[in-house]
């Protein structure tokens, strides 16, 4: 029962929350916000939010060609190195200023760090800016994060796994992280012919059922030797992005992504203790007034290294604004003491609300930001479509 309503009450807020181009993230969550004061959280809804992140790290890798990262490595990585100095030690250095122990402050880092492809990518394709200049730093800044965080996310639970921090255990996380990320990589780059012909399978429902089980006993993997379950996924989906059923893959798993996906944004909702929330509202609007300052400080350095215009350079930093999908995986991912004067889970479901929220408004409106606050205002406005090839 309570499961239906969630479904019916996500609907509803969806369907307005699209009328309005509003982030469904927040949305989702304000949902398990309010629906917290009906019902718990059930097992049923649990495994579903877990299926979430599954799904998601999952379809995260199956978006990525591991020949194409290999090809693009270089500015992948410079693009990607900028982005996380002047962002991740802002988030290290909030997180010790809030009290968190050393787990905690790097989570809140991470937390603080990576921006949402879901908006950002969803953003560029409404707002029409595939072929702005940008939106190819844009894209290398995304692949990197994500594939940061999905090796961070490893680290981090393996640590928390391992039970201590020191130099042996950190070693051990950090060697048997990327052992596995190597395994899947040269299984992708040696065995493509055979992985095709594995998953070339006619039969609709024997063909999900195949992708299922990879994805799952992927997981399951990475769960046995101490990594997050996700990273097992998104391993799987790296795998899988080589194949020629790529597209078929995608289109077959986004359903249950999709669904499962939305669940956990609901589940997070559900966990967080709004009556104490409102108390972190101020807390919330500073950290992300300072992390924005931060990501367009860097987005505009980055453009800045490859000559692209001014206003070309600040439209990059005001794209990596909004927060969303896996700032919330990394609250979720361990149990965390919460009695601290600002609970990571709450906090970051502000700043997430915040982010997503206003970070597609700033967003949009970049041009206009840039037109009254950064240009002169004796020059004339162009519109987008009449600049140079660097604008």
């Amino acid at each position: 029962m309570s499961l239906g309503i969630s479904l019916i009450a996500l609907f509803f807020a969806g369907f307005l929350a699209t009328k309005v181009n509003q982030s469904l993230t927040a949305v989702f969550i304000v949902v398990g916000m309010i629906l917290q004061n009906f019902f718990p959280v059930t097992i049923i809804t649990e495994f579903i939010a877990t299926l979430g992140i599954i799904f998601m790290l999952f379809m995260f890798g199956l978006e990525f060609s591991v020949g194409s990262l290999v090809n693009n490595q270089r500015k992948i990585f410079f693009n990607g190195v900028y982005d996380l100095l002047f962002n991740f030690p802002l988030g290290m250095f909030l997180g010790w200023i809030l009290g968190y122990d050393l787990i905690q402050t790097l989570l809140f880092a991470g937390i603080i760090y990576v921006t949402s492809s879901v908006i950002v990518a969803k953003s560029i394709i409404d707002l029409k800016r595939s072929a702005n200049p940008e939106t190819e730093y844009i894209l290398n800044i995304l692949i990197f994060e994500d594939m940061f965080i999905a090796a961070f996310l490893a680290c981090i639970v393996g640590v928390v796994n391992y039970g201590h921090i020191d130099t042996k255990g950190m070693l051990l996380v950090m060697l048997k992280t990327a052992a596995f990320f190597l395994f899947f990589i040269i299984l992708s780059r040696t065995a493509k012919k055979i992985i095709d012909k594995v998953v070339d399978i006619e039969h609709t429902e024997l063909f999900i059922i195949l992708i299922l089980s990879i994805i799952v006993l992927s997981a399951g993997a990475a769960s046995q030797i101490g990594l997050s379950e996700a990273i097992g996924a998104f391993l799987a989906g790296l795998l899988l992005s080589e194949t020629r059923q790529r597209h078929r893959i995608s289109e077959a798993i986004k359903p249950f992504q999709q669904f499962s996906t939305a669940i956990f944004f609901v589940t997070f909702g559900m966990s967080i203790d709004y009556k104490h929330a409102g108390s972190l509202i101020p807390i919330g609007i500073f950290i992300f007034v300072v992390s924005s300052f931060s990501k367009v400080f860097g987005g505009y350095f980055v453009g800045k290294k490859y000559a692209l215009s001014k206003r070309a350079c600040l439209r990059l930093g005001f794209s990596l604004i909004p927060r969303g999908e896996f700032s919330i995986i990394l609250a979720g991912t361990i149990a965390m003491n919460t009695n601290v004067p600002y609970p990571v889970k709450s906090l970051t479901g502000v700043y997430v609300l915040l982010s997503a929220i206003l970070g597609s408004i700033l967003m949009k409106e970049s041009d206009w930001f840039v037109k009254n606050f950064f240009e002169s205002k004796g020059k004339e406005f162009q519109p987008l479509g009449r600049h140079s090839a660097k604008d």
